[in-house]
């Protein structure tokens, strides 16, 4: 790993004036907004899914998270409507049909074309043609992953949460819990087999619109964990 130092504050937020934000004088999409601009940086887990037509959907979802090791479980949460229309998103609707998708982690490759494949599209318009990414078939699912990812998790899902009004947009969600059944990752991102150096990862996450990151090089630093139980030992010897 490439040696980096922690970063520095550039005030401190202790001595910082406090603010108070009234959430009950705002919308649905700006109290959203605040949590998108604190809750950083998400990854971005950039979904296909399969329509009825065999027609196949991507779309990158940040309200995204790990659940469990085992069963190997993930956590993405959809909303239940278009942002243009009332419409259910694609993403949902294909979801809630074939019970099935795909992860594919954004990386390098896939930075200059997230917000093209965030837009939304009529139904015979897709954001493979848009964006230049191309499929391969998965190991498990009937899902496709898409092969300019570092890697892919096939899920299935699991269990279905809705929380919020689904007739009010930003308040309606689907919090999607999926069993992960497969992962397919490149070799460059392999420290030995079956192991992950993250650091090679290089993900791309969001920060508030419309702002990304990139986890790499002198983004990142690192921190020994030492447990308290070596702390006392070393302090008693």
């Amino acid at each position: 790993m490439n040696k980096v130092t922690t970063p520095q504050p550039l005030m401190s937020t202790h001595t910082a004036a406090r603010h108070v934000i009234d959430l009950a004088t705002r919308t649905s999409a700006q109290k959203q907004g605040l949590l998108s601009h604190l809750i950083i940086p998400r990854p971005i887990a950039m979904i296909t899914t399969v329509d009825e037509d065999g027609r196949i959907n991507v779309a990158p979802f940040s309200y995204y998270m790990p659940v469990s090791g085992e069963p190997p479980t993930i956590a993405v949460t959809i909303g239940s409507l278009r942002e243009a229309t009332d419409a259910p998103k694609d993403t949902w609707v294909n979801i809630e049909r074939t019970g099935e998708f795909v992860v594919n982690v954004t990386g390098p490759a896939m930075a200059d074309h997230i917000e093209a494949a965030a837009r939304e599209y009529p139904n015979d318009v897709s954001e493979l043609d848009i964006t230049g990414w191309t499929t391969t078939d998965s190991q498990v699912v009937s899902v496709p992953s898409l092969v300019d990812s570092p890697a892919n998790l096939e899920c299935r899902v699991l269990e279905v949460i809705d929380r919020g009004d689904p007739t009010v947009r930003f308040s309606g969600v689907h919090i999607v819990l999926a069993v992960v059944v497969s992962i397919t990752v490149s070799e460059t991102i392999l420290a030995e087999p079956d192991r992950i150096d993250p650091t090679l990862v290089s993900p791309i996450g969001r920060m508030g619109f419309p702002h990304f990151v990139q986890a790499d090089s002198d983004a990142l630093f690192y921190q020994e964990r030492i447990s308290y139980a070596d702390i006392t030992s070393a302090h008693n010897s």
